[in-house]
């Protein structure tokens, strides 16, 4: 696990620097606290050759030796390699290839070697694993970016002409020079309905994430094409949807726990301590239990939860009692966080807006946990797998009948979001509308109509245009939004969230569920497979006897925090000075009659904003930094 960076100049127009690239590795230091590497090659330019530079941070897991750091090169010299994240099967590709001396006991060696013999579309496909990497081949002069399956670690490009440059955050591009910052309005426009930007886009109209599940070759002559125009006509090594089975085939309670336990021993594998994120509910639970099982001893799986004052978003005596259940050594944090300062902070790590309130408890969780271990394993992506949300029920939910009182739930749904009374207003409120429309619903922090009027009534970028074909696909609503789920808001928004907030901290966080065996057995799971007896029927089937009975019986929480009450305290003013201010982004771009209205609306409890509300503080902090690099660059 690390941060990577790098720049590649085709014709010496715009050399690629050491110190720029020291600059690059700076931005990303807090993903790689072991070591810092920075080459270039050749060392100095030369006629009718490119130039490769590799900046490198590292965060030692597996084989701490230096000769295992990176940027590692081939025996022959002819390709190099900087790689982000790990490879939970490289024991297995080390067996494939037989005769061959090792140098190293970790997994980028293996990595190595393994394109250099196979290729990189074979071996890309018999990766297990969560990754980025750079791969300079030094003879055909080019480069190979690529990312995993599900896009839980981060790579980002932006090319100019005649250059190339990409990192695993977007502040470390904001180092290379060649590059027009300016805003992306459509990018926009979807953040602002969803809470966040997804790949390939980011909010600079110049700069793409290479999208999850991506390979792209860059040659001579090729990087001076655009950005997003790049990233869209790059290939796809992996597609979630390939495999979607035109006939329901049967599943049993073992074949589940066998697939999962066996992902979660796979990313046991580490020569650093790793504990496990234990909230007490189903996904989590269920990991610390195949932890616990692969760990055999008593005490020997540590486990991890937050607790919080307010019993509304408190897991912690779930959590513990789970732990207890398990035998596990487990910690719960109670952090008294400085929320003013702490929000700064991520509005720096994710280097653009992000609007997914429940950073700020990952955040600080992982402050905590690194403190003990420097890996931990998480539950994330079980409820996008497995059925989890409400969203998924109401979708199957026949409520054609309750359209006479949508009026009525368009008033409920303005309350507290932990009520009974708003969830069912969210419900009563969509009665009547298409399913592609009562999705979008469920799913937008700013429906079309308030996000349009926000934006001086321009029309605002709408996700689910791309609804329909799933309908087709996978033949029913429940399948359709759990596959839209996998492929834009898991990656884009939670798994976007854990990598930021985990390595803000230096802490490696892995998934089970996103193992390449675990996606595709969910990916042939249906409606009555999910929920027939109650939600993640297949999960309960497989686990309920070893785990405590309130794990499966007891109400989703969700992560969360309570930001709206801290938007009429704490946070008020904070909210106020920035949002308001005369040298918003928000006076620039939208109308501030709306703004004004949202904030009275909740100061006065009204109606509850309190995610638009977050939504709009973090495109501001994530502007008054921006603003700042920009004055800095001038300077």
């Amino acid at each position: 696990m690390c941060g990577i960076a790098g720049a590649i100049s085709w014709d010496g127009r715009h050399r690629v620097e050491e110190t720029t690239l020291r600059r690059m590795a700076a931005r990303i230091a807090h993903r790689g606290p072991d070591g810092e590497t920075i080459t270039l090659l050749p060392p100095q330019p030369v006629a009718g050759r490119a130039q490769m530079g590799f900046a490198f941070r590292r965060l030692a897991v597996l084989d701490p030796d230096p000769r295992a750091m990176q940027p590692m090169r081939s025996p022959d010299g002819r390709y190099t390699i900087v790689f982000n994240g790990e490879i939970y099967n490289y024991r297995e590709l080390q067996q494939r290839m037989p005769g061959r001396e090792w140098r190293t006991t970790g997994d980028t060696e293996i990595l190595l070697a393994a394109l250099a013999a196979w290729g990189t579309d074979i071996t890309l496909e018999r990766l297990d694993g969560m990754f980025a990497l750079a791969v300079w081949d030094a003879a055909e002069q080019t480069l190979l970016l690529a990312r995993d399956r599900m896009g839980q670690k981060p790579l980002y490009f932006t090319t100019g002409d005649g250059d190339l440059a990409f990192a695993s955050e977007l502040g470390a591009l904001k180092e290379w020079p060649h590059w027009d910052r300016a805003i992306d309005d459509e990018s926009l426009a979807h953040y602002l309905r969803y809470g966040y930007v997804l790949a390939p886009r980011t909010i600079y109209r110049d700069v793409a994430q290479l999208a999850p599940g991506t390979r792209l070759i860059v040659r001579a002559g090729t990087a001076s094409t655009a950005a997003h125009t790049l990233s869209q006509s790059s290939s796809k090594w992996f597609n979630l949807e390939r495999d979607a089975p035109a006939e329901l085939t049967a599943r049993s309670p073992k074949e589940t726990r066998e697939v999962i336990e066996s992902a979660v021993r796979s990313q046991l594998v580490s020569d650093v301590p790793l504990g496990v994120f234990l909230s007490g509910g189903i996904d989590s639970s269920i990991v610390a239990l195949a932890a616990r099982r692969a760990n055999g001893v008593a005490g020997a799986t540590k486990t991890f939860s937050i607790g919080f004052d307010d019993p509304r978003y408190d897991e912690s005596s779930y959590a513990e009692a789970v732990a207890k259940h398990l035998g596990t050594e487990h910690q719960t944090f109670r952090v008294t966080p400085d929320i003013a300062a702490d929000l700064p902070k991520l509005a720096s790590v994710f280097g653009e807006p992000f609007g997914d309130s429940s950073a700020l408890p990952t955040h600080w969780l992982s402050q905590q946990t690194r403190k003990h271990v420097t890996v931990a394993l998480s539950g994330d992506g079980g409820d996008e797998l497995f059925g989890g949300y409400d969203r998924y029920r109401a979708l199957a939910a026949p409520i054609g009948l309750l359209k006479p009182l949508a009026a009525v739930g368009r008033k409920w749904e303005a309350g507290h979001p932990k009520s009974r009374r708003t969830r069912a207003g969210r419900l009563l409120a969509s009665a009547g509308l298409s399913v592609t429309r009562r999705y979008d619903r469920y799913i937008s922090l700013f429906g079309p109509e308030l996000a349009s009027e926000l934006m001086h009534g321009r029309p605002t970028f709408d996700a689910t245009m791309n609804f329909a074909p799933r309908l087709y696909t996978f033949g029913g609503p429940v399948e359709a939004a759990l596959a839209f789920d996998r492929a834009t808001y898991l990656p884009g928004d939670l798994l976007t969230k854990v990598d930021r907030c985990s390595m803000l901290h230096a802490l490696e966080v892995r998934s089970p569920f996103m193992s390449p065996s675990v996606l595709a057995y969910a990916n042939s799971l249906r409606k009555s497979q999910l929920f027939a007896g109650g939600p993640k029927r297949l999960l309960r089937e497989a686990f309920a006897k070893e785990l405590p009975a309130e794990v499966f019986k007891r109400k989703k929480m969700g992560f969360a925090v309570p930001i709206g009450d801290w938007f009429r305290g704490p946070l008020k003013s904070l909210l106020r000075d920035h949002v308001l201010a005369a040298s918003s982004f928000a006076r620039s771009r939208f109308d501030m009659s709306v703004v004004e209205r949202l904030i009275e609306e909740h100061e006065s409890e009204r109606r509850d904003h309190a995610q638009r509300l977050y939504a709009l503080l973090m495109l501001e902090l994530w502007w008054a930094g921006e603003s700042r690099d920009r004055r800095a660059g001038r300077e």
